[in-house]
């Protein structure tokens, strides 16, 4: 009806306020984060692959890659497209402790006489081993040391940990000691985690412990969870120069000295925060993988406002309140199960917050590929049409076709993981177009990125 408006031009443009969004993204282990964030880039800069993204704003927008603020380090974009852009590509190493990128977005305007939209795109990246240390905040000592060492004496983790219990028994925690004692303790139970991480689980504490990131070898991390003295007669108190009154103290430095200053730091105007879920490592090794990662997704959600009651909003005022939660390697399944992908971490994150009585809580869950490494394709099999995937194997030279099998709807039950044996290859990654104005084949980035920005347009 005022269409006539958008062709009205004045002596000079009227400047629109410019725009700034925030984001905070992570992954647990190995869960694909720097590729996500290389191919963002890639996918922004070249738009040429972005079919959603555009029809939904239905203007016109060119993004361009500002220069680093000299506050953080920046994420070196540059570095990973040369790793992706080899004859033969590898994927780039993981980063390793924080850093930012920032994208500038520029929006045609409707109006003739508007300048064009301005819109900052800042993503802070880090490990997601810390994000889990967000729920320490809320616990004392004795309390995160009984969770952790319950957890411990559960399931498969119970063979993972006993030389670490085995040295709590061999030690008199509470009596004078030296400290000496005490890194020989903490390397144990890092020792401990390593097994975790390299055994496909999501949930370990203190997220440090595995990424120190410019903390490597700082006596503050020289602690460990500790059973708490026998409430017993028998049992003398707690020595002031014990190991357990060390350990304290140091959580206690921990919690104050090094999680409540990175969430002041970074998370404080955050306006939303990706998660990315490696789904498809989980439902390869097993049920007890499946439900660590359920596990860390709750210490997640825990830490995220959602309600004016939160410990984080009374702490430090954080309102991170939109939380996207994505599952990586689309590529390794065929299109007819990205739905029943996307239904499994769906479910999971939905029960989740059932159980934290948080239905209210703006969390999104969406399935992506940053990569598209692999071809979909059906293939003739005794009789039947199967639905595969061709890719290169890390390892090989040449293409090879895999039956990635059938994802369940719901894997609660005991049966699902007795009926079902889920084999996924780790692929090389295809190479990255040399032309600038050409981005990396990928599936549904476009829609992924448009949930980043749906706010502000």
């Amino acid at each position: 009806m005022f269409d006539f408006l958008k062709e009205i031009e004045l002596p000079f443009k009227i400047p629109l306020p410019d725009k700034k969004i925030r984001v905070a993204i992570t992954g647990l282990s190995r869960s694909g984060k720097t590729v996500f964030i290389t191919s963002l880039i890639n996918q922004l800069l070249a738009n040429d692959k972005l079919p959603y993204l555009n029809e939904k704003i239905g203007r016109d927008f060119v993004a361009r890659l500002l220069p680093p603020d000299g506050i953080y380090s920046r994420f070196d974009y540059y570095s990973k497209l040369k790793d992706f852009q080899k004859d033969a590509p590898v994927w780039p190493k993981p980063t390793k402790s924080v850093s930012k990128t920032t994208l500038q977005l520029e929006i045609k305007s409707e109006y003739a006489f508007f300048d064009n939209e301005i819109i900052e795109l800042e993503l802070i990246d880090y490990p997601g081993e810390w994000l889990l240390d967000l729920t320490m905040l809320n616990l004392s000592f004795e309390a995160w040391s009984d969770m952790i060492l319950k957890l411990a004496q559960s399931g498969r983790r119970k063979e993972y940990s006993q030389g670490f219990l085995r040295i709590l028994e061999e030690n008199d925690l509470y009596a004078k000691s030296d400290k000496a004692i005490d890194e020989m303790i903490h390397d144990s139970y890092c020792e401990y985690l390593k097994l975790l991480h390299y055994n496909h689980f999501s949930f370990t504490q203190p997220g440090r412990f595995l990424e120190p990131g410019d903390m490597a070898g700082d006596p503050m991390l020289y602690f460990a969870p500790l059973p708490k003295p026998s409430p017993k007669p028998s049992v003398k108190s707690v020595d002031e120069n014990s190991i357990y009154a060390r350990f304290k103290k140091r959580f206690e430095l921990y919690k104050s000295e090094v999680v409540k200053r990175l969430y002041l730091e970074h998370f404080r105007e955050f306006d939303s925060q990706i998660v990315l879920v490696d789904l498809i490592k989980t439902l390869q090794y097993g049920r007890d993988s499946f439900e660590d990662m359920r596990l860390a997704f709750k210490h997640i959600l825990k830490s995220f406002e959602y309600g004016n009651n939160n410990f984080l909003t009374k702490l430090f005022g954080l309102k991170i309140d939109h939380v996207i939660f994505a599952a990586t390697k689309a590529d390794f399944i065929p299109p007819s199960q990205y739905n029943s992908y996307k239904d499994l971490l769906e479910r999971m994150i939905h029960h989740i917050k059932r159980e934290l009585d948080i239905m209210h809580a703006d969390t999104e869950v969406t399935i992506f590929s940053a990569v598209k490494s692999t071809e979909y394709l059906k293939v003739k099999h005794e009789g039947k049409v199967l639905e595969c995937i061709k890719g290169v194997v890390e390892g090989e030279d040449k293409p090879s076709i895999h039956f990635p099998g059938i994802l369940p709807r719901e894997i609660d039950s005991e049966e699902i993981w007795k009926e079902h044996s889920f084999k996924f290859p780790n692929f090389r990654p295809i190479p990255f177009p040399n032309d600038s104005t050409k981005a990396v084949d990928h599936i549904r980035m476009d829609r992924l990125i448009y949930s980043i920005l749906r706010k502000h347009l």
